[in-house]
């Protein structure tokens, strides 16, 4: 009886050791495969793109699904205030341009010949007032009197003899009217040649020298200005508003070409934001582009894997959406700082509460594997390919 209690109770004791050894080679068979086991998340590169600059989108070229190409126009913004203010940039700069020409060209020889008449004429003029009036002016001012005089006198007595034939009715009042009109102006002519004769004898006041010197000398300097040609910090001044006109229009450019937004990418479009007729801010995601031909694993080992893996490796891929498929990927990225489970992440060694973060590249040219899908990994630890 105590012979067989005693082979029940090592029967019992050599299963429990095949249990044991059984768990224990179960769970280090990824170390005896040469295999390290990891779970995580498809992710893929992605990128929102905006426009640089706030305005109302009157376009959108792109929807989501559609693969797009690096330069591809995505959108565009109402330009027609810039395209407007280019045109005046435009043609503020001609004009900056002309000016600075015409002044390092300097005053052409019939400018200067005009400005040398001119200084010329003003100066006559000031030395015949300075001079006073001339006995010949007088002499003449004083005849031109004596002879309107002797038209007045003449014009007077036809009057009175008009006159007379009125009364009697021997000439029509227009008759007289008319003879009478000529000595009224007669009359006229004579006040003012006698005004004229009366300046002459006075010679000229002393606002008219002072105005004729006021002219010579503004004459004088413009010749003299001519001459000499343009001044260096004119023409400097010159060349800094076209430089400053340039920088202007450059500016302009640059909004304009702002005014579009194009792919920096080749990749598939995630989502778009934003429809025509909207306004929107610098920066505002109008799309997000993803490289779905490239996607990655996001997964994590834990500390007693990390001797183990290297960055190169090889891995396959499988995911429970697509069974029976299998993706080849290489570890592209190992975390150098440890960090907790991700909540929604569940490590083979659930014990081990510190993992590392690893990036695990997945060629997906039939894109097939899509952002967010859960995924398993084999990543292969006894070769570096």
């Amino acid at each position: 009886m105590n012979r067989k209690r005693s082979l029940l109770l090592l029967a019992a004791v050599i299963a429990v050791f095949v249990v044991v050894l059984a768990a224990y080679r179960l769970r280090n068979s990824n170390i005896d495969e040469g295999i390290v086991l990891v779970s995580g998340n498809i992710e893929v590169r992605a990128a929102d793109i905006g426009f640089k600059i706030a305005g109302r989108v009157t376009e959108r070229l792109v929807s989501e699904g559609e693969r797009v190409g690096a330069g591809q126009v995505i959108a565009r913004l109402d330009d027609s205030a810039l395209v407007q203010e280019q045109a005046l940039r435009r043609a503020e700069l001609r004009a900056a341009q002309a000016a600075l020409a015409e002044l390092e060209a300097g005053f052409r020889d019939e400018d200067i010949a005009q400005a040398r008449a001119a200084m010329e004429r003003a100066g006559a003029r000031l030395d015949e007032l300075l001079a006073g009036s001339r006995p010949q002016e007088i002499a003449a001012a004083e005849a031109a009197v004596r002879n309107i005089r002797a038209q007045v006198e003449l014009l007077k007595i036809e009057r009175d003899r008009q006159m007379r034939l009125l009364k009697t009715e021997a000439i029509s009042e227009r008759e007289f009217d008319r003879v009478e009109t000529e000595y009224d102006r007669a009359l006229a002519g004579l006040s003012e040649t006698e005004e004229k004769l009366k300046l002459v004898r006075a010679g000229p006041r002393k606002e008219q020298i002072r105005q004729a010197q006021a002219s010579f000398r503004e004459a004088e300097a413009r010749y003299k200005l001519f001459q000499a040609g343009h001044r260096a910090e004119t023409i400097e001044q010159a060349r800094a508003r076209v430089e400053q006109a340039e920088a202007a229009l450059a500016l302009v450019d640059v909004r304009l070409n702002d005014a579009t937004v194009e792919a920096p990418l080749s990749g598939i479009v995630l989502s778009h934001n934003v429809e025509p007729g909207e306004y929107v801010a610098p920066g505002t995601p109008v799309v997000t582009l993803g490289d779905l031909e490239n996607v990655w694993l996001r997964a994590y080992i834990d500390e007693t894997d990390l001797e183990r893996v290297k960055w190169g490796q090889t891995a396959r891929v499988t995911t429970d959406g697509l069974p029976g498929k299998v993706y080849d990927g290489r570890v592209a990225f190992i975390s150098s700082s440890a960090e907790f489970t991700p909540k929604n992440i569940q490590t083979h060694k659930e014990r081990v509460k510190l993992v590392y973060r690893v990036k695990i590249d997945i060629p997906n040219p039939r894109l097939e594997l899509k952002p967010g899908m859960p995924a398993d990994a084999e990543i292969m630890t006894h070769a570096d390919d």
